[in-house]
């Protein structure tokens, strides 16, 4: 009996000894402050799971070079946690996918659902040859410092030496007008275009 009591003993040993831990890592996740946006807005993020020897990340957009205007990542060294912020660019609306990659190389990504654009509003839709116009913009992109009118329809629907545009440095809002040229009854597109490449079109009729 004592035999076996030593063998049994001696079994649960050997296994005991074979026994492999194996640890389970979580995967990194980032989470944004809104699952949707517009051109020019600013949003937010926060991260967790992290490699603690992250020192520096950085936000992307592995599918489009223009949906990021600008944007700042922080990573909090030994915790795994980062936060940080961006500025929507100038995007077509639809799902765009962003990563916030360690430089460890560990990276997560979520989707970013962009509603819409700037937008552009003239203070008459029917007007006539002679008629000044003016237009208002909200939603361009808030690091734009100059802007300018152009009408990609009929480049003579502005007339020349009239179009004039100004926009307030961090607010996306443009202001300014024209006077119409001498142009045939129609509708004509004119377009606001920022320093950065955004732009927004509206529709005028001449009658």
């Amino acid at each position: 009996m004592r035999l076996i009591t030593t063998l049994l003993i001696s079994v649960l040993l050997i296994s005991l000894v074979s026994v492999v831990f194996i640890t389970v890592k979580s995967q990194p996740v980032v989470s944004l402050s809104k699952g949707t946006g517009s051109v020019g807005v600013s949003l937010s993020f926060t991260g967790a799971g992290f490699l603690p020897t992250d020192t520096t990340c950085s936000l992307s957009n592995p599918s489009s070079n223009n949906l990021i205007a600008s944007s700042s990542c922080v990573i909090q060294m030994g915790t795994g946690l980062t936060h940080g912020g961006f500025t929507v660019g100038n995007v077509l609306p639809g799902q765009y996918l962003l990563q916030v990659t360690g430089n460890q190389g560990d990276f997560a990504q979520t989707i970013l659902e962009v509603n819409g654009g700037s937008q552009l509003s003239p203070s008459h839709v029917d007007s006539r040859p002679g008629a000044g116009v003016s237009i208002h913009a909200t939603g361009m992109l808030p690091t734009d410092s100059t802007c300018q009118l152009s009408s990609p329809s009929s480049p003579n629907v502005i007339l020349p030496g009239t179009a004039a545009c100004v926009i307030q440095l961090g607010s996306g809002v443009a202001n300014g007008g024209f006077t119409v040229g001498n142009v045939l009854p129609g509708q004509y597109v004119i377009q606001i275009t920022g320093n950065q490449g955004d732009s927004a079109q509206t529709i005028i009729a001449v009658g």
